[in-house]
């Protein structure tokens, strides 16, 4: 193998490796299980008055669309991370604020569901549908940051255990379906 194609190969493969980490860049893949403790591994804000922090984000991908009557169509998976900066002051563990983050989390699994169903069953131009998608995206991204707001304000941060409790059940319920 001459020299050029040597270094071209070192540079597609560095750029294969580069794209395919996404994951430890952003964090933990968790998709379709609850956080555990184990999972906050970020450095504590210790200015913060809450005992723990969850910051999920979502990732989307597809392949090339389908093209019918000048409609594209796509497959979409998506991917949820507890990113890296999540973190839980040791001296506040509880199970009842464990169950409180864990809150946050369903609800960025319920966002990434949202994320799914509605893209898969939308017939999007032919030249924008990759704007189209990510118009969806953010909307539905925003859509679940205000119910993430929603639910602290409901909960008083885990605080109001009949807050709490009433959302539990609700979040248990949106994921059965």
């Amino acid at each position: 193998m001459n020299r050029l194609a040597a270094l071209t190969a070192v540079v597609f493969l560095s750029a294969l490796i580069a794209f395919a980490q996404p994951a430890e860049v952003i964090g933990k893949e968790i998709n379709d299980r609850d956080v555990e403790w184990s999972d906050f591994t970020g450095p504590v804000d210790p200015t913060s008055r809450f005992g723990a922090w969850t910051d999920w984000r979502i990732t989307y991908s597809f392949p090339a669309p389908t093209i019918r009557n000048e409609k594209a169509y796509v497959n979409v998976t998506t991917k949820l991370f507890l990113r890296h900066n999540s973190w839980v002051k040791s001296e506040k563990r509880s199970q009842r604020l464990l169950e409180h983050e864990q809150g946050h989390f369903r609800i960025g699994r319920l966002c990434a569901r949202e994320i799914v169903s509605t893209i898969n069953s939308t017939a999007f131009s032919r030249e924008n549908y990759r704007k189209e998608i990510n118009e969806i995206y953010w909307a539905t991204i925003n859509k679940y940051i205000e119910i993430n707001t929603e639910y602290d304000r409901d909960t008083a941060h885990s605080n109001d255990l009949e807050g709490q409790s009433r959302w539990n059940k609700k979040l248990a319920e949106l994921l059965k379906d």
